[in-house]
């Protein structure tokens, strides 16, 4: 007589439990990634409209009090002209660094083809370098993808030292005026309209070196973020905030922005 066959439902069970534990992995998974997408797709709603932990405005106004005091004594021998100046070189310094540094690290001739397209702000950057004594300006230099993917830390970092001849030849309020224009440039370069992202502000250090540099909070706000609509419109906003500061800089202390404010 034959015994019973126990090994069948033995292995059916095994079969079903691998079979569980199979799906209850993959569920996990997928639950995961949801989460995940769900986070960064809020976390970058939350960087377009410009977003932080903590206000900058409040968190750095009494450093900024103390870098107008500061700074005042050396601004008053200055060309009224330079605070406008700063940030035209600052602005143009992001602008080139955000451009050409997506290209990495290229043969001389293939970085003269791809820099046609901004030559005028390379001339720009130039003249205004030699303006205000603290040339040679260049872009900063990008050899690796690391390089690009660290360039508002490495805009923080001033490795080439363009950030440091600006306070030198000025005063650490226009050292935090450049850095701000510097993350302004950045970003306005990123929205260009060939970009299929939108691009997502340094808001926290834009916020910190407005503040640090004495500029009204409604004129840098809107460089804290980017706005609805389609790349043209967005791009085109954004210009015209950074005009808005722009011009602000360029009229007399009485009725511009005071370096004490």
């Amino acid at each position: 007589m034959n015994s019973p066959d126990i090994s069948a439902p033995k292995s059916q069970s095994s079969w079903r439990e691998r079979r569980r534990f199979l799906l209850a992995t993959v569920a996990i998974t997928l639950l995961y990634l949801g989460i995940q997408a769900i986070w960064m797709w809020g976390a970058a709603q939350l960087g377009h409209i410009g977003w932080t932990v903590n206000d900058p405005a409040e968190t750095y106004a009494a450093e900024a009090t103390t870098v107008a005091e500061q700074s005042r004594p050396l601004e008053a021998r200055l060309d009224p002209r330079v605070p406008q100046r700063v940030f035209q070189l600052g602005y143009e310094y992001g602008y080139l660094s955000q451009w050409l540094g997506g290209y990495g690290q290229q043969t001389e001739a293939a970085m003269l083809q791809l820099s046609r397209p901004v030559e005028a702000h390379i001339r720009r950057l130039d003249e205004l370098a030699e303006q205000l004594a603290v040339a040679p300006a260049a872009r900063l230099p990008m050899r690796t993808a690391a390089d690009f993917s660290r360039l508002t830390q490495r805009i923080e970092e001033d490795p080439a030292g363009l950030a440091g001849r600006v306070e030198q030849v000025s005063s650490p309020r226009l050292r935090h005026l450049f850095l701000l224009a510097a993350h302004v440039g950045v970003e306005a370069a990123a929205l260009a309209p060939s970009g299929d992202l939108t691009p997502i502000p340094a808001t926290e250090l834009i916020g910190k070196h407005a503040t640090l540099a004495g500029i009204p909070e409604p004129l840098w706000r809107p460089l804290s973020r980017v706005g609805s609509g389609t790349r043209e419109t967005q791009r085109g906003d954004y210009l015209s905030a950074v005009a808005h500061l722009e011009n602000a800089l360029a009229k007399p202390p009485a009725s511009g922005i005071r370096s004490s404010d």
